[in-house]
């Protein structure tokens, strides 16, 4: 439902200027924070090296490390513009997060091996792995049914084991888990690792994250499972107005965006994958 939503919004393509070289001159925009809206109107636009994101038809968007912001499909660039497009008075990248991860694959400020070994660390405390303890038989009942199915996909799938504990002191995951899942991580092109890591900081679990990018659960699984005991408590206690409702629309957008890089990424060939690497 989020990503199709997402789909339906970019699948009318925005205005397209004629193919362009890139040797074309053109004015540049570029970005490192937050600022007012300059721009009427965003395009996108052909070029002889991709797509790129056009603000009032004479600034290309730039990353914040200067590079220019080419995206690898059609579909990808059009959901990039509509980010653009919905800002209003001020240009807000937290709610942008498909601009920011093509920003992150484009300037790549942090290694691969750094965001695997980021990403890892989840691992450790990882909140399918811990579960309720006797003392609460309900929460406990409710982690198994919605997460033993999860963690037997992921053992299954990856060829590993996880350790679960009901203990609430760290519990530390088999090394030869460990070698494989990252081998598994380091294989990713490098457009789509930092869709795995923003998905794994954004639902807190690398499980869920890697699940839902491997295809073992779709979006809103994904979000029902990271949520699964807050949502808990507030049955039991309530909510703060409108917090809750605002986490998970920020969440949503996140993992939305997250899961389409990958699947744009996926969609190309080899030689066009290639050519992004």
């Amino acid at each position: 439902m989020l990503l199709s939503t997402l789909l339906r919004r970019c699948s009318a393509p925005l205005s397209r200027a004629p193919l362009i070289t890139s040797a074309q001159s053109r004015d540049l925009a570029t970005f490192s924070k937050d600022s007012k809206r300059f721009y009427k109107d965003v395009d996108v636009i052909k070029t002889n090296v991709g797509y790129q994101v056009t603000l009032d038809n004479k600034f290309n968007v730039r990353t914040p490390l200067r590079n220019l912001l080419v995206l690898p499909t059609e579909t990808l660039a059009n959901a990039v513009a509509v980010e653009w497009d919905s800002q209003r008075a001020n240009i807000i990248f937290a709610v942008m997060p498909l601009t920011t991860l093509c920003f992150k694959a484009t300037d790549k400020p942090i290694v691969g091996e750094e965001l695997v070994d980021h990403m890892l660390e989840f691992l450790t405390t990882d909140t399918v792995c811990y579960r309720a303890g006797p003392d609460d038989e309900k929460l406990q009942s409710l982690e198994n049914s919605r997460w033993n199915p999860l963690t037997d996909w992921f053992s299954s799938n990856y060829h590993v084991h996880l350790a679960v504990t009901t203990d609430i002191t760290l519990t530390p995951q088999p090394e030869q888990t460990l070698t494989s899942l990252r081998k598994h991580l380091l294989r990713q092109h490098p457009w789509t690792l930092p869709a795995y890591h923003h998905s794994t900081t954004s639902l807190k679990s690398l499980v869920i994250a890697m699940a839902m990018l491997d295809g073992g659960l779709s979006a809103e699984e994904a979000i029902a499972c990271s949520c699964l005991e807050s949502d808990y408590q507030i049955d039991r206690w309530g909510e703060v107005e409108w917090q809750h409702t605002l986490d998970k629309a920020r969440l949503s957008a996140d993992v939305a965006a997250a899961v389409l890089l990958v699947n744009e990424m996926r969609s190309l060939s080899g030689n066009q994958l290639q050519a992004w690497s």
